[in-house]
């Protein structure tokens, strides 16, 4: 099981635990964040915490306002073809590398 905490306030330095989810075979999980806990447009730091030797992953949450455009890429290369955030594979761009640069 992982918990799932969000600083929603980042100058506070105070974790919130937004849910518990269980991961996959594969080590992966997803969590939808519940109606009544909303984020407002902002940046916020998220920590994973593994209950059984409470190992931590990090990452930051981005929100943005519907219908924004955005891009997401990967600078280390982890981000690949088989990894979609939208239901299905990303499609590659003419110039993406470009844009990067």
């Amino acid at each position: 099981q992982v918990d799932i905490y969000i600083m929603t306030q980042p100058l506070s330095g105070k974790w919130l635990h937004y849910g518990t989810e269980v991961t996959s075979s594969g080590g992966r999980l997803t969590f939808t964040i519940p109606q009544d806990k909303a984020l407002a447009i902002g940046i916020y730091p998220v920590r994973m915490v593994v209950r059984g030797d409470h190992s931590y992953a990090e990452a930051y949450l981005t929100v943005v306002a519907p219908g924004t455009e955005a891009v997401v890429f990967s600078i280390d290369g982890s981000f690949t073809a088989s990894v979609s955030i939208m239901g299905s594979d990303p499609k590659v761009r003419a110039g993406a590398v470009d844009v990067v640069r």
